[in-house]
């Protein structure tokens, strides 16, 4: 159960990372700088495991809510700061979690899953028109 710890520390530094709403290549500059943090914070924790485990927690929350926060601003212009501001109180909810309730972090994990895929399928159905066209 401890290394549940680490993967929630791990989605926490990837909400972070991920608030900045960056796209292209600067979103995967974020996504390793993220992976590193969290790396280190599961490596001094639990050791090897755990590090991987934060490295793949910070990369899959930093990912997706990246994405999530640049579609927002994107759409609402300034409106993206006050989505970033409610991630960074949702991860230290996050950190909260993981510390005291770790089975917690699965159901986290799953429901980041979910939010990922079904953007990325969204975001197929919306533009399988404009393919058709070429």
């Amino acid at each position: 159960m401890d290394v549940l710890t680490e993967l929630g520390i791990g989605l926490a530094v990837g909400m972070l990372a991920g608030t900045t709403g960056t796209h292209g290549s600067s979103r995967g500059r974020m996504t390793i700088l993220a992976g590193v943090i969290g790396f280190i914070a599961g490596f001094l924790l639990e050791g090897i495991i755990g590090g991987l485990l934060g490295l793949v927690g910070a990369a899959l929350a930093c990912i997706v809510i990246s994405d999530l926060v640049y579609g927002a601003s994107r759409r609402e212009g300034s409106g993206g700061g006050a989505l970033a501001f409610i991630v960074a109180l949702a991860a230290l909810v996050v950190i909260a979690i993981a510390l005291f309730v770790e089975p917690v972090v699965v159901i986290l994990v799953l429901a980041l899953i979910w939010l990922g895929v079904t953007r990325h399928r969204r975001a197929q159905r919306k533009h399988a028109g404009l393919r058709v066209l070429r």
